[in-house]
């Protein structure tokens, strides 16, 4: 009788350990990306700073302002490590070790993705808040800095929104995080929302692309950042073309 009771003890705690241990384990693992991802969105805020502030200082050039935003994202940016699909994130504690990875990133592209690290979006001035400016439009003419209506001042402050694509690299927790941000359907025990009908809608570039990378198993959520600054040089439209249309996600709207 009482091996009887002891084996069926030892069963329930079997049983016990398989249902307690997968949930103990990505409780682990999400902690530790979650904490990876909340000093991802940190470093955005500052990327958003300082890429607005070499845009304001080189005529709102978009490449100048994405070199900028990346140079500060660089100690959270990760490489493949030799592993399929896998990643790693190399540290950044010197200049000779920052100097390395900027040349093992080889430029702004997320490898076996068509997705950027850093990506800038200027959401504004656009065309139509410059008007007829000409070729040129002089960020301290005191008719564009300071004209009669409160909305045509903000012509001569450049808005940029910065994305950074952040690849998860924690495994098992990146997949469950991305699908759920997503709303996608997983079993029961691991679902964080309600699931949502699956081809509602088409979805827009970035999700396909997005959706191409998860195809993969490189799992990356944007994490978004604006920033505003008056300018400090002259727009130059007939070089670096401002916007049609206000494309940022977060649109500053007047």
């Amino acid at each position: 009788m009482g091996s009887l009771c002891e084996r069926n003890q030892s069963g329930q705690a079997a049983v016990e350990a398989a249902i307690v241990l997968p949930l103990f384990v990505f409780l682990i693992l999400g902690i530790l990306q979650l904490g990876l991802m909340h000093q991802a969105r940190l470093l955005t805020k500052y990327a958003a700073y300082k890429a607005v502030r070499a845009g304001a200082l080189n005529s709102a050039k978009v490449d100048v302002m994405e070199k900028a935003a990346l140079a500060v994202l660089l100690p959270l940016l990760s490489v493949p490590s030799g592993v399929q699909n896998r990643a790693h994130i190399p540290p950044v504690g010197s200049a000779a070790e920052f100097q390395q990875k900027w040349q093992d990133l080889q430029g702004n592209q997320i490898p076996g993705t068509s997705l950027k690290h850093a990506e800038v979006t200027i959401c504004g001035p656009t065309r139509g808040d410059v008007g007829g400016a000409g070729p040129e439009l002089d960020f301290d003419d005191p008719r564009n800095t300071a004209p009669s209506g409160w909305k045509e001042s903000h012509r001569t402050k450049l808005r940029v929104q910065v994305t950074f694509n952040y690849r998860m690299i924690i495994p098992f927790a990146d997949w469950v995080i991305y699908q759920s941000t997503r709303g996608r359907k997983m079993t029961s025990v691991l679902r964080m929302q309600g699931e949502t009908p699956e081809g509602d809608g088409s979805p827009e570039r970035t999700d396909s692309l997005l959706e191409a990378a998860a195809a993969q198993r490189i799992f990356i959520s944007p994490i978004r950042a604006t920033y505003t600054m008056r300018m400090q040089s002259n727009f130059f439209l007939n070089r670096a073309a401002l916007p049609g249309s206000n494309e940022c996600v977060f649109p500053f709207a007047y």
